[in-house]
């Protein structure tokens, strides 16, 4: 039986003292023996992190008494050992940084398609499925059809939006990734540039495979995460560790330590 709660959550919300926040938090982590990280911005939060289920609902309790954060919802995964190997709470500018002024989800975001309604959306020959995530995340898995934008960070994808899909404007683009997240930046990134039809994928990737049997699944391959589980399979279980590919670990886990670290 799995002895750890793995939870991930954000939620864009004005958070004007979120600095204050900082010591709280991680005093409570440290209290319910939780590790993972915690992102506070003047925008909102994010993050992830592992515990015993008493000791997570005793932190997201806490979380929840804050103004702003009083309907975070989190969504759960289980492993036998915890993928972090301490607490940290970090301030940034955003709480996933997409390096764009003026972009609020809260005010302007895609449309929100549930795993059920994602099938048949990008099925549709006309619609243009974009991966959101890094070029080393793709390598893993991604759905069947979508564009790999090959990016190495998140900040590189306004300059994809400007050299690819800028005569795009008037096509139905559908947008996803690991969480939600990205996916939040992306599509009100495009919606302020003019994109008249953009949608994503609620809950990203994770919602997906939680929800959708896999022999009704159009995901190929595993899901990448920023911890020591690496990637997930269709039932949200880390895969064993000799069965990601030697080369890719060689060649992009220093990326997504950085990744992590800046994120």
């Amino acid at each position: 039986m799995s002895l750890y709660v793995i939870v991930t959550f954000y939620k864009f919300t004005p958070l004007a003292d979120y600095v204050s926040m900082k010591e709280p938090l991680l005093k409570s982590m440290k209290k319910n023996e939780i590790k993972g990280t915690i992102i506070l911005a003047s925008e909102g939060v994010n993050g992830t992190f592992c515990g015993k289920k008493e000791s997570v609902l005793s932190l997201i309790a806490f979380m929840r008494s804050y103004a702003g954060l009083e309907d975070l919802s989190f969504k759960e995964s289980f492993d036998e050992f915890n993928p972090f190997d301490k607490a940290k709470v970090k301030l940034r500018k955003e709480i996933v940084t997409l390096g764009e002024e003026g972009i609020d989800p809260v005010l302007l975001t895609g449309t929100h398609v549930s795993p059920q309604e994602w099938n048949q959306l990008i099925a549709d020959p006309d619609v243009v499925v974009i991966d959101t995530r890094n070029d080393y995340e793709v390598q893993l898995g991604t759905f069947k059809g979508a564009i790999n934008p090959k990016t190495e960070n998140f900040r590189d994808f306004p300059d994809y939006v400007t050299t690819h899909l800028s005569d795009k404007k008037d096509k139905k683009i559908a947008m996803f990734c690991t969480g939600g997240i990205r996916c939040e930046k992306s599509t009100s990134y495009l919606k302020r540039l003019g994109f008249n039809e953009v949608y994503q994928l609620d809950g990203g990737i994770l919602n997906y495979l939680a929800s959708i049997p896999k022999e009704k699944s159009m995901w190929e391959g595993s899901c990448f995460v920023f911890d020591d589980r690496v990637a997930l399979d269709h039932k949200l279980q880390s895969l064993e560790r000799g069965s990601i590919d030697s080369e890719w670990k060689n060649n992009n886990r220093k990326k997504a330590i950085e990744e992590s670290e800046a994120l």
